[in-house]
């Protein structure tokens, strides 16, 4: 997601005002709604859901490494804010000048925040994960997944796995498609329905017949 708009914010053409108002648009539509499918929403939402549900089942056993995953959250919101700031000042603008220092400065203020998340999550895979794997059963794992799931609102669960499911290779997408196949809760359905709609006839179907998932 965050590389797909990194091309679109270095491609846009900041002279045009409906360039301009579409990108800023997608970027932070309706910030403040927790139900929104702007990509910054989406970045912010992530956050907070993953320190009500992952990170409150860490504290326990590492609190220092969910307090400097906590901080770096608080880094990504008030970068968002920054972000978000811009776009309000782009949507709207006349003067195509003024247009191109703005678009200037959304593209680096965005590749700021990119650049941060992407270092965060390396941290969260390298500091977090390995507690995760060490401190709880694989059934253990899997509730905790299943709680993260089914504590979405269903269009944000669509949104996020419209963008991640398309990005996963395909021995993840069956390493995936395997897991939740053992337990499947409320949300395996729409995962099947939405893994369908966006991976490709093909991919699908080498999807379905190694993940031991029928015609599903």
């Amino acid at each position: 997601m965050i590389y797909e708009l990194g091309l679109r914010l270095q491609t846009t053409d900041f002279t045009d005002a409906s360039q301009s108002k579409a990108i800023a648009t997608q970027l932070k539509h309706d910030l403040g709604n927790a139900i929104s499918d702007c990509i910054l929403c989406l970045l912010r939402a992530h956050s907070g859901h993953e320190e009500k549900y992952i990170f409150s089942a860490v504290q326990p056993f590492d609190p220092d490494v969910v307090e400097l995953m906590m901080k770096e959250h608080g880094e990504v919101v008030r970068r968002i804010l920054r972000v978000s700031g811009i776009c309000d000042e782009l949507i709207g603008l006349e003067q195509p000048d003024r247009r191109i220092e703005l678009g200037d400065r959304l593209n680096m203020e965005a590749n700021d925040l990119f650049a941060f998340y992407l270092d965060h999550l390396n941290n969260e895979e390298s500091a977090m994960v390995p507690i995760m794997w060490e401190r709880f059963t694989d059934q253990q794992l899997r509730e905790i997944r299943s709680k993260f799931y089914n504590g979405l609102p269903l269009n944000r669960f669509e949104d996020w796995m419209r963008w991640t499911l398309p990005a996963l290779n395909e021995n993840e997408l069956i390493v995936f498609f395997a897991g939740m196949k053992t337990e499947p809760g409320p949300r395996f359905g729409d995962l099947l329905r939405l893994a369908k709609e966006t991976l490709g006839a093909e991919r699908w179907h080498v999807v379905q017949q190694r993940a031991g998932l029928g015609s599903a």
